[in-house]
Order: structure tokens, then sequence, then C-alpha cells
């Protein structure tokens, strides 16, 4: 096998970091604003008021501003209207009749009216357009560089399931640019091969660039990418057909995902059994089980026959589980992208996401590959299964960026590649697990010792990631040939700049940078930044964009959304500035800060909302919104007197600011605070009844301080007035005893605790007692009350069934149902168990407690211990090694949480209280 992917490769395009502006009102009365690059090619031009350009004039305006010279043309690939009412039309450059490749432009209109341009354009003169070797000659010198066992159009049924086959060779021209600046020529344009090259021992996919005149391979542009730059060993490649379920039944089920806890997916009947196919979403979402093998046309599909995922059943060995987690994953990806940004599907018509899990044996990585996701099961030492929440929003969102900005997969344009799928993994988090940790990538799977995930957002030097351009951890870019073995000079390294960019956007950050530049940010909340985010890629950004660029569009895509000067403009433009790219934002000398807002107040508050309003501020200039905060969290910004929270938890304490906001982005001081805490939830649990108790019913049931003897003879009967007191940790002893008319038959029993108080039975660890059926009386054994069980009262139910082990919510033919509630309450050796590590009793110590952003942990610990973080409903927050003695926990509501470490052997609980 070959290590060295390519022979010479080079950057097309180059654009100064610094764009470089020129007042072309004075040569055209049509232009407003035109920015360059540093050989003069227009990047971005906005048109003026005055302008005469309509978007019929499309080929017109190309030639006159672009000065367009003889034998090249633009010819229309793509047409999308957006929901603020632009219409997007993408032309591709032709030179002699041959594509220049990444050669794009874009026009943007609105009301039939132009508004501005952009892309990447050449100049070509004296291009040598007639090739001095065949396509069989340059097919081999592509073949011969990738150096693969086997190529999947070797398998023409394989290769047929994803309409591939093998490459016929595409004759374009490639703009280039060599390491060494100084040497670049103006109009370095070659004469290449380009050859869609998928090998199958060992995998890989990209596009192969062979010169047409030499055979020097030029260019390697990947397809398949990788979550990380750790993927290991062979690997054999065929492809399934698409999976889609003909007259089948599509319903809702119950999924007990690993990473995710119970969640809802959409299944199919087929047959007799369901699978995890989807038909609700664009043309659907499938998820398949490649049993360890790298085959994907032996791909089989998970199954269950009662539609109800339970982790008893998924929870295995082989990590079953995972899938739900995968197949979760994809439908709330797809959630995110049609809810938030009006987007069907990854390529915007509805494509069905084809996700393929246990991918080969212990694969510590997950990809794209052009067609389908694919999920390793992770070796243990590295990761666990790849198939948590933001792992499958950040593959997907590769494919994203192929359908939109399609950014070469080397050097800057590679980072910001990484750095959006990273984006739409938090972003996707946030949208359907808020509690998770948003800002981090990869922290459910994540295993390495001293790591706490793969990627960290909010800092990215912790895991050794860059968090300013050309700063500390920064990688060269111009690093000689991009390979994968220098990770294409440093793609999953210098993503940390755009992960950083858009994490200060959210929030909001003060500091100094590596570069020495001091900042100020006011953050605009994450729904905000995503949609500056989401234009900036699938509107304005190109194949060989940079970051200089990615300024210059996303400061344009905030003007389009919100408005020039507006805080969000400021915010976007500051935001770069702060990660070392571009200036600050100086188009206001405004300093005043607005007056406070006064007289907050809250009404109407319910479980899972309140409605805030408060008096306005003023202003030397004008007040532009009002941001609104939960303790030290920037909530949301809005521009009226009034904000309805919504989402939140029940039984939670919250303490609401709101400060008023100038164009400028000056804050005022926060308002007065109130304090609010829902109330209880309402839950409603599914129904459990039996039809016929003649023969045999329950009698007796004995646990903790109930001890209730029944004389009822309905099929269900409600005790929910009694019930026990159930400490966390503690084991308790459970009796139930039948009761037969006459006649003695086998019963069958099962005991079930909500212990996340949602209303459902069907979560991990809430079968809490089974027994098979059988004629032994009374029945008993033991139950264990988990550490993160919530603490409070909730349903308890037990069931007993004639000669079989009852479901939670079945209808029985024979046999009785009873409901109970018992008081989980607070382990009695909580804040005193003693941990121990190495034959150490050792004692914790949280401080400061309470906390406002950053938790001492002050104990002796090894790599064997773990941290869990829970709040009071007993929902877990935040997990990790506890190798370090610092924990950010700025991000969590104000209220109590519950502190736990464990060991090989015990345990040990404290409580803090966050501000």
């Amino acid at each position: 096998m070959k290590t060295k992917l390519l022979g010479k490769i080079v950057l097309f395009a180059s654009v100064s970091f610094l764009a470089l502006e020129t007042n072309a009102q004075e040569i055209d009365k049509n232009v407003k604003q035109k920015i360059t690059d540093e050989k003069g090619e227009p990047t971005l031009i906005l048109f003026s008021e005055k302008s005469i350009y309509k978007t019929s004039d499309s080929q017109k305006v190309l030639k006159e501003q672009l000065g367009l010279k003889e034998n090249s043309n633009f010819s229309k690939v793509k047409t999308e209207t957006d929901d603020l009412g632009f219409l997007h039309e993408k032309f591709q450059l032709f030179h002699k009749g041959l594509k220049v490749e990444f050669s794009t432009y874009s026009l943007h209109s609105k009301k039939s009216k132009l508004e501005s341009m952009n892309g990447e354009f050449y100049q070509l003169e004296d291009v040598n357009t007639n090739p001095g070797l065949t396509y069989e000659q340059a097919l081999t010198k592509a073949i011969s560089q990738i150096g693969a066992k086997e190529y999947l159009w070797e398998k023409p049924l394989e290769a047929a399931a994803i309409d591939y086959t093998k490459p016929a060779g595409e004759l374009v021209l490639l703009p280039m640019m060599d390491d060494d600046k100084s040497s670049k020529k103006n109009n370095d344009i070659r004469l290449v091969y380009k050859f869609d090259i998928y090998a199958t021992n060992p995998v890989s996919r990209g596009d192969v660039y062979v010169d047409a005149l030499t055979g020097e391979i030029v260019f390697y542009n990947a397809t398949i990418k990788h979550l990380g730059e750790y993927s290991h060993g062979n690997h054999n490649l065929a492809e399934k057909s698409d999976g889609r379920i003909e007259k089948s039944l599509f319903v809702a089920a119950n999924a007990a995902t690993r990473y995710s806890s119970a969640q809802t997916i959409q299944t199919a009947l087929s047959g007799s059994s369901y699978i995890l196919s989807d038909n609700t979403r664009g043309n659907g979402i499938n998820t398949f089980n490649m049993k360890k093998g790298t085959s994907y046309t032996a791909a089989v599909n998970f199954t269950d026959v009662d539609n109800n995922w339970t982790a008893a059943e998924f929870d295995n060995t082989n990590k079953d589980n995972g899938a739900l987690d995968a197949h979760w994953g994809a439908e709330k990806t797809y959630d995110y992208f049609s809810a938030k940004h009006a987007r069907n599907s990854y390529d915007n018509a509805g494509a069905i996401i084809k996700s393929y899990v246990h991918f080969d044996n212990a694969y510590d990585n997950a990809y794209w590959n052009g067609s389908v996701m694919t999920y390793g099961d992770g070796s243990g030492t590295y990761f666990d299964i790849l198939t948590s929440l933001d792992v499958a929003a950040h593959e997907i969102g590769h494919a994203v960026c192929e359908k939109t900005a399609n950014l070469a997969y080397q050097r800057e344009s590679g980072a910001m590649n990484e750095g959006f799928s990273d984006i739409w993994g938090a972003c996707v988090e946030y949208f359907a697990a808020p509690a998770k940790s948003t800002w981090l990538i990869g922290e459910d799977i994540e295993r390495r010792s001293g790591k706490t995930a793969l990627r960290s957002m909010s800092n990215p030097k912790l895991e050794g990631q860059p968090d300013t351009y050309g700063g500390t951890n920064w990688k060269v870019i111009n690093c000689g040939t991009p390979t994968q073995t220098n990770d294409y000079c440093g793609v999953h390294t210098n993503s940390g700049v755009l992960n950083h960019w858009f994490y200060i956007l959210s929030v909001g950050k003060t500091g100094t940078n590596d570069i020495g530049s001091s900042y100020n940010v006011i953050g605009i909340t994450i729904d905000k930044a995503a949609k500056i985010a989401y234009r900036l890629e699938s509107v304005y950004l190109s194949a060989n964009s940079t970051f200089a660029n990615a300024r210059t569009f996303g400061i344009q895509s905030a003007i389009e959304l919100y408005g020039a000067g507006s805080a969000e403009v400021i915010a976007t433009t500051n935001a770069f500035y702060a990660v070392g790219v571009g200036a600050a934002y100086s188009g206001s000398t405004d300093t005043v800060a607005p007056t406070a807002p006064a007289n907050l107040t809250a009404a109407a508050t319910t479980s899972s909302s309140t409605n805030l309003s408060w008096t306005a501020a003023t202003d030397n200039v004008a007040v532009t919104g009002y941001s609104i905060y939960n303790g030290a969290t920037l909530v949301t910004t809005v521009t009226g007197l009034t904000y309805s929270a919504t989402g939140l938890s029940a039984s939670t304490a919250y303490t609401f600011t709101v400060k008023a906001k100038d164009a400028a982005g000056n804050l005022s001081v926060a308002s007065n605070a109130v304090a609010v805490t829902t109330s209880a939830s309402t839950i409603t649990y599914c129904n459990s009844t039996s039809n016929n108790t003649s023969g045999e019913k329950i009698a007796k049931l004995v646990l903790g301080t109930i001890n209730n003897t029944s004389t009822g003879t309905a099929g269900y009967e409600n005790f929910t007035s009694l019930s026990t007191n159930l400490s966390r940790g503690s084991s308790q002893a459970i009796t139930i005893t039948p009761s037969w008319t006459s006649t003695v038959y086998s019963e069958g029993y099962a005991v079930w605790i909500d212990y996340n108080k949602n209303g459902l039975f069907t979560d991990a660890g809430e079968l809490v007692f089974s027994k098979a059926a059988s004629k032994v009386t009374p029945a008993t054994g033991t139950i264990t009350i988990p550490a993160t069980a919530a603490l409070g009262l909730t349903r308890m139910r037990v069931s007993m069934k004639y000669n079989g082990i009852p479901t939670s919510c079945e209808t029985l033919s024979y046999g009785q149902v009873e409901d109970y509630n018992v008081n989980i309450t607070a382990s009695s050796t909580i804040e005193t168990t003693a941990l121990s590590i190495d034959n150490d009793v050792l004692s914790l110590n949280l401080y400061p407690n309470p906390v406002e952003s950053v938790l001492n942990v002050s104990m002796n610990v090894t790599n064997k211990a773990t941290y869990r973080i829970y709040n009071m409903i007993g929902q877990e927050i935040k997990t990790g090694n506890l190798t370090e003695n610092e924990i950010n926990v700025s991000n969590f509501k104000s209220g109590v949480y519950i502190f736990e470490v464990k060991d090989e052997e015990k345990t040990v609980t404290k409580k803090f209280l966050k501000k």
C-alpha cells in the first residue's frame, strides 16, 4: 500500500488575508462596493440602488463586471430562492468548452433586481487545451497513485447501487498555486484529467487530478471525510441499495438510545418485524447493520418484533443501541435543518439519509463517503461506538457542505469544511438535546485517557486546536503536499478557529487573543449565529474560500439577515476579530450604553414557561433590542418589551435579568432580577389492565413501608395514595403474593419505576424486577435504586400476568395491574461516602460553593475515576474523567446539582449550588 497519496499538490485561487477593497464608484455607477483578491479579481461586488442590472441580465453583468475574455463563458448550474426573498443563481466558468474547476460565480437578486455577485474567477489566456496523454494513460497514473488492492468498479452490482461507474475521466482546467507564493504565476492553469476514484481496499474516495501533459498528480480532493484523525486498518467496501420500504407501515416507536436516553423514533413494519426506516422526512431515513463487516451489500436491517426498542434488547455487547442513536440523530439533523433553515435534507431536495452502523471491527471513526454515513464501533481505547448526536450531525454536515459551498478538503477551505460540520453538530445537539454539552464535540463517545471530548468549541486549545488564526496550535497551511498523513495541511486542527468564532458569536466573550488583539463581543444567541453561518456556507462560500473570505461573506450575510449596523453585524465582525481574522467593527463611534430596563416581572409561570415583561430603556441614539439572561447565560435577544420563556424544566429555579443594547453594541447594566420557580409537571402514564381477574389477581405487595393487602377485583387498581421512601443506592426487598380462586396457575411478574419521571416505563433500568411464569408463591426479589434516579415522588407499576412476563403498557388476558408511588430520596451516604482509590480513603471537596463559572474539585484521583453531574430531577448534565480539578459549569442553569464520582469500587456524591 502506498503511504504517499499525492505527488505534487497546489492550492488554487490565492486570496489575500486582508481582502483588498476598491472604490468602484469612480468606474461604474452600478457598483456600490467591490472587494478584490491580490490579483485584482473581484470576490464580492455589491450593486448600488441606482444600478440598472436586473435578474435577467446575468450574462451581461458577468461579462461586464468580470471582463470575460473571448472563448470564456458562464453556464448556469443551480438556482435557489431563500426565505429572505433572494434568488441565488450559480454559474460555472468554461473556457474553450472545458470546465474551469472550482471557478463558480453567484448572482444574488431580490424583486428582479440584482443586489450582489460573488465567487472565484480566473482570466484565461493562451491555455493549452490539447492533452498529451490519453484517458487510459491518465487513469493508469491515477490508479497507480492510489495504490489500492480493490476498486468499487470491479464489483458492478455494488457500484451500480450508488450509481457509480469506472470513471471515464473529465478533461478540465485546474487553477493552481504552489506553497511558495512568491513563485506563483498570475495564471497558473493546468489542463488535467479528473477521476472520481473509489477504492475499497483500503477504503478511500476522492477526485484525482492528473496533468494531461505530464502525467503528474497535481491534486487529490478527498470525498470521504472523517470525524477525526483516528481511522485504523484497511477496509473493503460495497454499497447497498437505498433501502426504501415498499408498502410498509411507518409508525412512531420508543427507543432506548445509548447516549441520549429514551427518544421517539420513526420505524416501519416490514413483514412481521419493525425496522429502522423513516419515510416521514424527505425521501427517507434508513439505518442498517453491517455486522462488523465492511461490505454494505451484506448489511441487514435492525429489527424488533414489538416496536419497543428497549435497553434490555439493544444495550448488549454488540452496542446495538448505538444504531438507535444514529437513526434518531439523522432524524433530528433533518428536523433541525428543516425547522431552522427551511432545508429539505442535505441536498435540499429530500435526499435519503442512509446510516450504516457496526462498520468493521473496533473501527475508531465515522465518515461521509459522498453517498452514506458510516459509523465504527470504536475500540474502547479511543472511542465508544461513534453514533452520538453531534457526530451524526457532523457527518451529515459534510453532506450539506458538499451540496452548497463544496469547500475543497485541504488547508483553509478544508479547515472550514470541518468547522462547519462541528458547528452543525453543536446546533443540532442544542436543538434536540439542550442538556448536553453543546460546545464539546464527541464528548459522549470519548474514551481516551485524559480527554473529555474530541474537540472543544469554547476552548479549542483544550484539545490541541488553535483559537486564533496563526496563533498557538495553528498548523501552517503551506505544508507541502496535503495528504491524509498531514491531515491535508491541518483541516481537523485549524477548524478550531471557525469553531471558536461561532462560539464567541453565539454567547459572547471578552479577552485578548494570541496575536495581542483585545476584544469584547456581545453574543447574539446560537440560533442567530447559526442563521449567519448557514447563509455564509450555503450562499457565499466557494471551493477555495479562505478565512478572510469567510469574514467578508459572514458580515454580508449578517447585513442581509439583520440590517447594516445592527448588533448582529457588529458581533459577527468582532467575533472574527477575536479569532484573528480581520479588523474590529468601526462603523460607529457611539460608546454610550443605554439605561437599564426597569420593572422586570414574571407572570403566568407554568411547569415549562413564564412570561417576562419590563419597561423600556433609553439611549443617546436608539435602543435596538433587549438581551434576556438566565443567571449569566444569554437566552435570546428581542426587540419588544416582553418575552415568553419556554422549554423550562419543571420544579426548577431560574433568575432572569434583561439588558438593553444599541446599534453600536453597547450593553446596559442589568435590570432588576426576578426569581422564578416552575411548577411540577403533570405526567400521564400509559394504560395497562387485565380483562379477567376471576381466576387470579395480586393479593399483597410488600416494599419498604408499603404492606398492601388488596381485595380489589378490577383489572387495574390505583394505589398511588400509598408510597414508601427509597434512597439512592439502597437495595430493597420486594414481595408479590398472588391469589387464585381455585386452580393454581403459572404467573409471571414485572415491576417498573419511572426513575427519570418522564411518564415512561421503557427507559434503561426502569424494569426493576421481573420473574418468569411459575406457580411458586410468593414472588420475591431485590430492587436496587440507582444513584441517577430523580429525587421526589414517582410512579411504580406492578403487574402479574398469566403464563408470561408482562410488559408495562399491556392489556392482559388474565392477571392484574397495580400502580403505587415511591419517594426517591438522596443517598444516606451523600457527602460522607468514601471513595476508595489506591487503597486510600479520600474525601470530596467542591469549591467555591455556590459556584458561578468554574467548579474546583479537591481529592486524589486516578484515571479510573469518572464524574457525573445531575440536576435535582435526575437529568444527567455533564460527564467526564476526573483528571483535572477545574470543571466549567458556566452554562448551567441556576439551581442545586449533584456531583458524583465513581471508581471501580465505590461512589461519592456531593451537592453544589450554581448561582
